[in-house]
């Protein structure tokens, strides 16, 4: 580990006596959840400091109920000027906070000047690509997401150990939730499965047949209701899925607020999905989970719970360059078998 720069950031962080810690996370839902443990053992570690959290508006929802937090500052990435008048506007935000402590979890240029003009005098964060920025630098590690972020704890004294993910949604959206089950005349007397067919990225779908036959194969086998959900730009995606199904599978694609559709995944007794956010949101609710993974990195991003589950098949290729669409032939999610994923399923709605 690269040492710390000067001893003033060893001993106020080692007296666990600040008063206003800053964490940055811009992206994405799936990365988000993934910082729950950090954030938990940042608040153990600092009972009484205010802190704030850094993200993107789009994701914001996710933490405005997380008991450890105090404030969540948002930042509309998509807003026009984004460069300019909102940095700026931002910038002056930070400045009035007056953090002591800032904890860059992103590694990206904007994130770590945005640490920087916080006025922070400590700044943890990645040594690498950006790290001239940083007070406190941190090497990247090739580990899963959560201990990379512990890394930028513990290399300022802050203990981390438990990996486990938390999501607070509210008695409101349980409410929502059940009422649009009880709309659909969804019961809980049988087993309740969640399909999720889509993804940020094309290249890590499976195909829409597959997760079809699963469908057709859960209602006949185990009497299940298949819920099958997506964002607002997969309701096409979700309908084709159902319309390729011989069995009933009734659609959740929509609109639906980020909490709201926590809900909604909870009262699921088994969530079958591709690698994207709502399989960290599933997986922090502690809805079993059956993850999907192709081009993605799984060793980075896999849930980690017992109860969890991870389908792939090895390729030279494997992780692949993110979001970019080069691939043609995308084997390693075409290598995924129906056979196999229901045979996953089926260990899961037995054995639990």
């Amino acid at each position: 580990m690269l040492p710390l720069r000067n001893t003033w950031e060893i001993v106020k962080i080692g007296e666990t006596n600040l008063t206003s810690i800053l964490l940055i996370r811009l992206s994405s839902l799936g990365d988000i959840v993934l910082t729950s443990p950090a954030i938990r053992a940042v608040r153990s570690h600092f009972p009484n400091a205010r802190i704030s959290m850094l993200v993107a508006s789009q994701s914001a929802d996710l933490l405005t109920e997380n008991p450890h937090l105090d404030e969540v500052i948002q930042f509309d990435r998509h807003a026009k000027g984004k460069d300019t008048a909102e940095m700026v506007k931002l910038f002056r935000v930070l400045r009035e906070r007056q953090f002591d402590l800032t904890i860059d979890f992103q590694r990206k240029f904007r994130t770590s000047l945005l640490a920087y003009s916080s006025g922070a005098k400590c700044r943890v964060g990645y040594h690498q690509p950006n790290g001239i920025l940083c007070s406190v630098r941190v090497p990247d590690s090739s580990g899963h997401a959560i201990d990379r972020y512990f890394a930028l704890l513990q290399a300022v004294g802050i203990e981390a150990k438990d990996r486990t993910l938390e999501l607070f949604i509210t008695e409101s959206d349980r409410t929502y939730a059940r009422e649009a089950m009880e709309k659909q005349s969804i019961s809980r007397d049988g087993p309740t499965v969640g399909l999720f067919p889509g993804a940020g990225w094309k290249l890590r779908e499976w195909m829409p047949d597959r997760f079809a036959a699963i469908g057709d194969r859960l209602v006949k086998d185990f009497d299940a209701q298949v819920l099958v959900f997506g964002g607002p730009n997969e309701c096409q995606l979700a309908n084709h899925v159902i319309d390729l199904m011989t069995e009933q599978a009734i659609s959740f694609a929509g609109n639906h607020p980020i909490r709201q559709l926590a809900a909604l995944i909870e009262r699921c007794n088994l969530f079958l999905t591709n690698d994207t956010g709502p399989m960290h949101i599933a997986a922090a609710l502690r809805t079993p989970t059956i993850a999907l993974f192709g081009p993605g990195n799984h060793v980075r991003f896999q849930p980690l719970d017992p109860i969890h589950s991870t389908v792939r098949h090895e390729v030279p290729c494997n992780p692949c360059k993110q979001f970019t669409n080069r691939c043609r032939d995308n084997v390693c999610m075409k290598l995924i078998s129906v056979d196999e994923v229901w045979e996953t399923v089926c260990q899961r709605m037995t054995n639990g």
